[in-house]
């Protein structure tokens, strides 16, 4: 390997050879997402390589740490597929990492037709919210002393609500700093409410930036809290309950970095009410959203929404859901519809949901579900329709989840694309007897997927329209289109017992999917470097590996937060305090043989992240003023097509049929790419 700067490889390719040129990968830029608390996205644009056959490594460190530690390998997006204006570029993120902490990314690009370069770029986690630097204390014991200290705050004031109930709405023009927030907290959150009375707009309007509004109860009204100035920065709600709304948290377009978390949310929707039962009048009933950049969604605990967790603009980019409980979606439990690339559902635990995870459209990825846990799934485990205004999904990244379903083990039914998509590593369980006897039903056209590694039960028909049906699952994995490594599990699957419910009705709470044993998903996985950790010979196939702790969903004990790492499990590739596992530093370049470059990084700001609107990456798209569906006005009217991102026309199988068209095998390079780095852990 050798490591060469920026300008002498655009020499070298710029004197190729004609009829090769264009297949030499260049390095155009590289531009760092808006960083989260725990993740560090980063999109490399390029062009060229016309033959497809380059690729991107990525290593990281602790600035100042010795070792390095092995990411995932960045995603090739396809532009030329999205109905977005998207650049060429590879884009990934790194996962599990320190708060308020700056790291080295490395970057080793490489391809066959001559290019080997490694360039680094550093890069800082946001701290995790906290009080004023300076705070000025300001009791308040009633409605009117409230209005009164909203309308004077200032950056550093901490408005201490004592416990009772205010009766009113109000708001705050005022902004904090990122080191002098605006505070407004109630004394204890069962014991501080603020009640709306009926009203029909927002208990609490939210103009300015640096707000936080912490520990108290929110009620009766038509919406909770909106945050209404579009480019909003750095909002928090933490520890809030809310109850008796239509909308919980609400938002504007191109707002940046908030962080709402360890709130319980309570919607008036109840299961097993879904999106079918009445064409969707409540599929605005949402409970929380966000539009724009850089937002944490993370620990809380939401019930009866009909879109629970939902990013709401076209072209959002770098956002994390980690940690969350929902119940009882009538629609949508997490959406990452209209997402460009870096947003990512992690290690969520979703129960009672009509299509739990939706990817409706993603414009070229990648859009991350990991390690999520979803119980009791009404119709498709993984939602990848396009939207009939903004075109088809593509760069969805689903793996490590463990789906159990009454119907069908894993389903989609649309007429429309589902493109450049990666199934991998995941437990997918339903009924002994499903639907129509079919195990998989994925009732739509693929182009460019892999889908491999993963765990089903029962034995069934195995229906890829356009790419095969099969009678079963040998008859699908001796057909060499999908699964060549996929695993037929035996019905001992759960070390509790649990089995997939027989009906989606029955409200299905906490159960244990934890892996039995001997359970044949156990060691079933490919080793994906960069995405959890795992013991003994290889991944296991799911959100949870055996003899591994569970992550904790929901609301964190008081005095817990990111800061408080979770336990660790096995070899992850994740940071373990600058040491790689094994002593393992062969997965990327060796930085001690010579020089890197400082790498192209123009216009890219490490610890701020790039212009907001995505630079490069195309802009957004503008939503409806006033109280439009995104904010949440569910008044019991008939969602139009232009109000709903859900079920548009077009999109709906169940009207319209598979609309199957022959697709090809996909390119054994894909699933190289994802595995080229994996490591093996020894017992």
């Amino acid at each position: 390997m050798r490591t060469i700067p920026l300008l002498t490889a655009s020499a070298l390719a710029m004197t190729a050879a004609p009829a090769l040129a264009a297949d030499d990968l260049v390095i155009v830029e590289t531009v760092l997402d808006r960083p989260t608390v725990v993740t560090l996205g980063v999109q490399v644009l390029i062009s060229d390589d016309d033959d497809r056959d380059a690729a991107i490594d990525l290593r990281y460190r602790v600035m100042g740490a010795a070792d390095w530690q092995v990411g995932a390998p960045l995603y090739r997006v396809r532009p030329e597929v999205v109905n977005m204006q998207v650049p060429q570029q590879f884009a990934g993120s790194v996962f599990d990492l320190r708060p308020d902490t700056t790291y080295e990314l490395e970057l080793h690009a490489h391809d066959p037709d001559g290019l080997d370069e490694t360039w680094t770029v550093t890069a800082t986690t946001r701290p995790v919210p906290g009080d004023p630097a300076a705070p000025n204390v300001i009791p308040v014991g009633d409605a009117g002393e409230l209005g009164d200290a909203l309308g004077a705050a200032e950056p550093g004031d901490v408005i201490e609500l004592a416990e009772g109930t205010y009766h009113g709405t109000w708001s705050i023009d005022s902004s904090g700093t990122a080191e002098d927030p605006i505070v407004v907290r109630g004394a204890s959150t069962a014991g501080t409410i603020l009640d709306g009375e009926g009203a029909g707009g927002n208990i609490l309007e939210v103009y300015g930036s640096h707000v936080h509004v912490e520990r108290m109860t929110i009620r009766n009204a038509n919406r909770a809290i909106r945050f209404q100035t579009a480019g909003a920065e750095g909002n928090v709600v933490r520890r809030v309950h809310v109850e008796e709304v239509n909308l919980g948290i609400g938002a504007r377009e191109d707002q940046l970095d908030f962080y709402l978390c360890d709130n319980t949310l309570v919607g008036p929707l109840s299961w097993p009410n879904v999106y079918s039962d009445d064409g969707g009048v409540n599929a605005n009933v949402d409970g929380i959203v966000v539009q724009g950049f850089g937002h944490v969604v993370c620990h809380n605990e939401l019930t009866g929404w009909g879109d629970v967790i939902k990013t709401a603009q076209d072209g959002a980019r770098a956002i994390d859901i980690y940690g969350n409980i929902t119940r009882s979606a009538y629609d949508n439990a997490i959406e990452l519809d209209g997402s460009t690339g870096n947003t990512r559902a992690m290690r969520n635990l979703l129960l009672n949901s009509y299509a739990p995870l939706s990817f409706q459209p993603i414009f070229g990825g990648p859009a991350y579900a990991i390690r999520n846990v979803v119980v009791n799934v009404k119709d498709e485990q993984t939602k990848l329709h396009a939207n009939s205004d903004t075109g088809e999904t593509v760069g969805a990244v689903i793996l490590h989840n463990t789906f159990v379903s009454p119907n069908r083990a894993n389903q989609v039914q649309t007429t429309d694309t589902a493109r450049d998509f990666r199934l991998l590593n995941n437990l997918y369980v339903t009924r002994a007897e499903p639907e129509s006897g079919e195990t998989v039903l994925l009732g739509m056209p693929i182009d460019n997927a892999v889908i491999d590694y993963n765990g089903y039960w029962p034995d069934g028909e195995f229906r890829f329209e356009g790419a095969g049906d099969w009678p079963d699952f040998a008859a699908m994995q001796a057909a060499g289109v999908f699964e060549a490594h996929g695993t037929l599990l035996t019905e001992d699957i759960f070390a509790s017992g649990y089995v997939a419910p027989a009906s989606y009705m029955p409200v299905v709470d906490e159960v244990d999917v934890s892996l039995s044993q001997s359970s044949l998903a156990v060691d079933a996985g490919a080793p994906l470097t960069g995405f959890g950790g795992f013991l003994g010979a290889a991944p296991d196939l799911g959100a949870l590996e055996a003899g591994c702790e569970a992550p904790h969903y929901g609301p964190r004990p008081e005095g817990v937060d990111e800061a408080t790492p979770p336990p660790a499990c096995g070899d992850s590739g994740g940071d373990t305090s600058g040491e790689t596992t094994d002593g393992d530093t062969t997965d990327g370049p060796d930085t001690t043989a010579g020089p890197t470059s400082d790498g192209p990084t123009t216009g890219s700001d490490p610890t701020g992240g790039p212009d907001p609107t995505g630079g490069d990456s195309g802009p957004t798209t503008s939503p409806t003023s006033g109280d439009d569906a995104t904010g949440g006005d569910a008044t019991g009217g008939a969602v139009t097509e232009s109000g709903s991102d859900s079920d548009s026309a077009g999109s709906d199988g169940a009207n319209e049929g598979c609309g199957c068209r022959g697709t090809e095998s996909p390119p054994a390079f894909m699933l190289l790419a994802l595995l080229a780095f994996a490591r093996r852990r020894r017992r």
